[in-house]
Order: structure tokens, then C-alpha cells, then sequence
């Protein structure tokens, strides 16, 4: 899924490969023509490879098109990898001596993980979202940056701001007397729930994905306040954002679509409501809901196996990522389905294919089953993460160089 190149962070990156003795472990797979799973080369992996975790902690990894972030909560750093040739992630230069790819320069797109300050130096970073080719960041002083590629209203600076290679405030937002609840970003639009409860958004609204736009414009290029027209008594309590539509649940688990139906993303939304839900998510085809019990409810587009396999076990967590996704199930094993043409599912035979339809468990080379606890998973662009607690003995047994 990767395809476009990308511009520059700073030389002192701290990605390695070489196992970690932490007894917090990082891994990714997937596509990684751009560097985009911080594993120091540019080939895709097709099983999980080790990453040195930037944080040692607590882990949120929000992906993009070809670009990925790594924050701890109230952490002061984030850490970016991955394409920037239009500085979507958030710096102003990476250095890559010796890595070329065709067409791009290797000043473009990064191997590793770069650290990202917030401008200003009491603030932290409360969370990153990211779109195709550009990314939001919050603050914990409420101030909101964008950066990358906007030529239809991503980066909510204006009509005339189409292009930020550095972090760029977004003048006025949230509102006063509001924070900024969840943020997502699919590839060409931006949603924020807000604490009071409305929802803003902007982007590219053509296929209705921002709902009722004015006078025929097809781009919202400031935040702004989404005419949704929801059900009477609809309150919003989580958001999730498609290619082409955008989905809203409530705190009871009534489901709420807008924009395109192409992939039946509208009217294949359940039509009884999902309660006890814990988690709300969208690919760029499908729609996801995990339920407390660990039953997975998805619809949506199925082309290339999107939806949960029928013999998926219970799930305890769940990441979607733009055409497949994985799951850790209630056994403590890793799950992937979707299309896996990258290694995005873990390594799959070439009498299998490339589409999984069916009970795939990943497992972690070098780990020993019951050794470790998987503390959280994300997927992207055709990109997958795990991160894990090893045992002392499994996290020792192991000599970085």
C-alpha cells in the first residue's frame, strides 16, 4: 500500500533491530517501502521484527499513509519514522546516508524513530492522528498543530495554506471552554469529538463523509462544526472515520454513517443497538465494533477479507488498519485477517495467497508462547504493531549490542 516518497527529521535516530533487554518489547510488520516500521531498512517484513521501543512504557502508535508516531501519555517527545516529503511527520529534516529509493530523495523518508518536541517547552503531547499524506497533533496546553499536504482542506489551516512542512498551529481551536476528546483521521479527512460533545471536522467532504456542507463546497478547510443530522437523542461518544464516510456511536452502541456507500458502510449498519461496546474503529471499506464479551461486529466492504473471519476467537483488543486488521484474543494469541499482501498478517504461504478469510494466528519468533503479555496492538497502512511485556527471564535472554 505504500507509494508516495517523503522529506526530512534529525540524524539521531534510536531505532534498532537488535533484540531489546527491556522487558517491554516492540514489533512491527507490514509495508515498509518508506521506513514506515522503523526497522533501520526498507524492505517489508512479513512477520513481526523487532523494534527498539522509543518508550519504555505505556505505547500509542497512530499511523498514516507511509508514516507512523510513537507517544507515551504526557510524554514531552513524540517519535515519527516513515515518509515525510511534504513534512507530515512534523520535522524538518531526516537524514538516511546510504538508503536510496527510486524517485526519492534520501533526505525524504526516515528508518527510524525520530523524536518530535512540542513547540512549546512545558507542553506534552496528548495525541497524534494522521491522515494520507498529513497529521494532526494536540498538546496538553489545548493547541492544535497540523503539518504535510493539504490540497483539500487537510490541514485545517485555510484555503490558503495547502502545504505546512513543519508544525503549524490551527488558530482557534478547540473552541474556548472545550478539549478535544478523540481525533481520527482517514486519508483526505479529520473528525474531533469534542468534550462538550459536538463534532468538528475537515478535509474533503465530497462524498459526504463531513455531512451537510454549504453552498455546494465540496472542501471544509478550518475546523468547523459538522451538520450531522443525527437521530433524535443521538449522543456522540465515539467517532471513526472510512476513506469516503465517517461513523458515530453512542454511549448505548447505536451506530450513526454518513458519506459514501460504496462499500455498504451505510446501509449495512446494525440495526439494533450494540451495547457494551469497548472499541470503535473504521478501515478505509469497513466498519468495527468490539463488544465487551469479545465478539467482534463488523460490515462494510469484504473485497479482500476485511470482515472478522467466522471462526475468530474471542477478542480482548482490536486495531483496524486500512484493509485488514488484527486482534488479540481472550487466549492472549495475535490474530490478522485482510489482505495481507505486504506481511501486514504475519507470514502466510504462497498457497494461501494474500487474502485471509480465516483463523490466522501470528506468532512472535524468538518469544516463548507464555513468556510474554501483549499489552496493545495498532495497525495502519497496511501495517501492523505489537507490543509486549516479556517475562524477566524472556526479557534478559537477550543481548543488545
Amino acid at each position: 500500500m505504500a507509494d508516495t516518497p517523503p522529506p526530512p527529521p534529525s540524524s539521531i535516530g534510536i531505532s534498532r533491530v537488535s533484540p531489546s533487554t527491556s522487558a517491554h518489547r516492540l514489533f512491527s510488520f507490514g509495508s515498509n517501502s518508506l521506513g514506515q516500521l522503523g526497522i533501520c531498512h526498507i524492505n517489508d517484513a512479513h512477520a513481526p521484527t523487532e523494534v527498539f521501543p522509543p518508550c519504555s512504557s505505556v505505547m500509542n502508535i497512530k499511523t498514516g499513509g507511509n508514516q507512523t508516531f510513537i507517544y507515551s501519555d504526557g510524554s514531552n517527545t513524540a517519535y515519527a519514522t516513515g515518509d515525510n516529503t511534504v513534512g507530515q511527520c512534523g520535522v524538518a529534516s531526516l537524514t538516511n546516508p546510504g538508503i536510496n529509493v527510486a524517485g526519492c530523495s534520501s533526505q525524504s523518508f526516515n528508518t527510524k524513530f525520530t523524536p518530535i518536541l512540542p513547540p512549546s517547552p512545558t507542553a506534552r503531547w496528548q495525541v497524534i492522528s494522521s491522515g494520507w499524506q498529513f497529521s494532526i497533533f494536540v498538546s496538553s496546553d489545548h493547541a492544535v498543530y497540523s503539518c504535510g499536504l493539504g490540497p483539500r482542506g487537510e490541514l485545517g489551516l485555510g484555503s490558503s495554506v495547502t502545504e505546512a512542512r513543519s508544525l503549524t498551529r490551527i488558530s482557534s481551536f478547540p473552541p474556548p471552554g472545550t478539549t478535544i476528546t478523540q481525533i481520527v483521521s482517514c486519508v483526505e479527512h479529520s473528525l474531533v469529538l469534542l468534550s462538550d460533545g459536538r463534532v468538528y471536522g475537515w478535509g474533503n467532504g465530497r462524498k459526504g463523509q463531513l455531512g451537510a456542507l454549504l453552498n455546494g463546497e465540496k472542501f471544509i478547510w478550518e475546523p468547523a462544526e459538522l451538520q450531522l443530522y443525527l437521530p433524535p437523542g443521538f449522543e456522540v461518544a465515539g467517532i471513526a472515520a472510512g476513506r469516503e464516510f465517517s461513523a458515530f456511536i453512542s454511549p448505548h452502541g447505536e451506530v450513526h454513517v454518513i458519506g459514501s456507500d460504496k462499500s455498504g458502510a451505510v446501509t449495512s449498519k446494525p440495526s439494533t443497538k450494540v451495547p457494551g461496546w469497548k472499541t470503535f474503529a473504521a478501515g478505509w471499506r469497513a466498519i468495527y465494533i468490539l463488544a465487551d464479551e469479545g465478539k467482534v461486529l463488523a460490515w462494510g466492504g469484504r473485497t479482500y477479507g476485511q470482515l472478522p473471519p467466522e471462526d475468530l476467537p474471542p477478542l480482548e483488543k482490536l486495531a483496524v488498519g486500512s484493509e485488514h486488521a488484527i486482534g488479540v484474543g481472550l487466549d492472549g494469541k495475535l490474530y490478522a485477517w485482510g489482505w495481507g499482501e505486504h506481511g501486514n498478517c504475519g507470514p502466510l504461504s504462497k498457497e494461501q495467497g494474500e487474502i485471509v478469510r480465516w483463523k490466522h494466528e501470528v506468532s512472535i519468533d524468538g518469544l516463548v508462547e507464555g513468556a510474554y503479555k501483549i499489552d496493545g496492538i495498532a495497525a495502519g497502512c497496511a501495517t501492523s504493531w505489537v507490543w509486549v511485556t516479556a517475562s524477566n527471564s524472556e526479557g534478559s535472554s537477550n543481548t543488545g549490542p
